[in-house]
């Protein structure tokens, strides 16, 4: 997953790769293998970093190679995002073995997320809304589905 959006919005507002670690509560080095792309930005982070540089959470995650702020960007409302996954899981007619199959994990880990035991990582997330056609931010509830 390439992170190249997260250095444009950085140098957009002028901070190093420690003030913004710091507004996200995290050390430097970490920011760096995210804005890197060396490890994957956990999901609570990419909501913030979305919130805080008003776009949607489809740039933060390179998915959208367009700028474009916005006001009031929400947060990701969890349990909109369960209901959604589960909403799509039976409008589907998805087994939870054929889920795991298409995001390349087990299925019991497909139930966990499915049954908020713990939330999928943001690549899964990704995969789930692909599998889906969803936009990811309509999936998480960021933004309000429209035609």
């Amino acid at each position: 997953m390439s992170q190249n959006n997260l250095k444009k919005l950085r140098k957009e507002h002028n901070l190093t790769q420690k003030e913004i670690a710091k507004i996200i509560n995290c050390n430097r080095s970490t920011y760096n293998n995210y804005e890197r792309g060396i490890i994957i930005i956990p999901l609570d982070i990419a909501d913030k970093l979305s919130i805080y540089n008003q776009v949607r959470l489809s740039y933060i995650c390179a998915l959208d190679q367009e700028y474009q702020k916005k006001e009031n960007i929400k947060p990701i409302n969890y349990e909109k995002l369960l209901e959604n996954l589960n909403n799509l899981k039976k409008q589907y007619k998805h087994t939870y073995k054929e889920i795991a199959i298409n995001i390349n994990c087990t299925e019991s880990t497909v139930q966990r997320y499915f049954t908020n035991v713990f939330l999928p990582p943001l690549d899964r997330l990704i995969q789930l809304a692909q599998l889906y056609n969803i936009d990811l931010d309509v999936l998480c509830a960021k933004e309000n589905f429209s035609h």
